[in-house]
């Protein structure tokens, strides 16, 4: 995953969200938040985005331990300007 990073720091570990059709969180990255959601600052890219058709499937994906209650959780905008702007790859699971 870390060969498809671009810009500076190539080889930082990417963001990683997830989420429903509604609803996103990240997952990995927690570090670059910030400049991910203002979009003025350096963050890895492509942004990985793994969308699920439910909430169950999405629970029963994490990792023991992690609660989505326990998730920062990203404004349906912020995917929108992601794919506007082609930093992120989405996969559906």
């Amino acid at each position: 995953m870390n060969d498809e990073t671009t810009g500076e720091g190539a080889d930082v570990d990417p963001i990683i969200l997830i989420g429903t059709e509604d609803s996103h969180w990240l997952l990995r990255g927690e570090e670059y938040l910030s400049a991910m959601l203002s979009g003025e600052e350096f963050y890895p890219t492509p942004v990985i985005y793994y969308q699920y058709d439910s909430l169950y499937e999405l629970s029963m994906d994490l990792e023991e331990g992690v609660l989505i209650g326990s998730l920062w959780g990203i404004h349906p905008g912020i995917i929108s300007r992601l794919k506007r702007e082609e930093h992120i790859k989405e996969e559906r699971k």
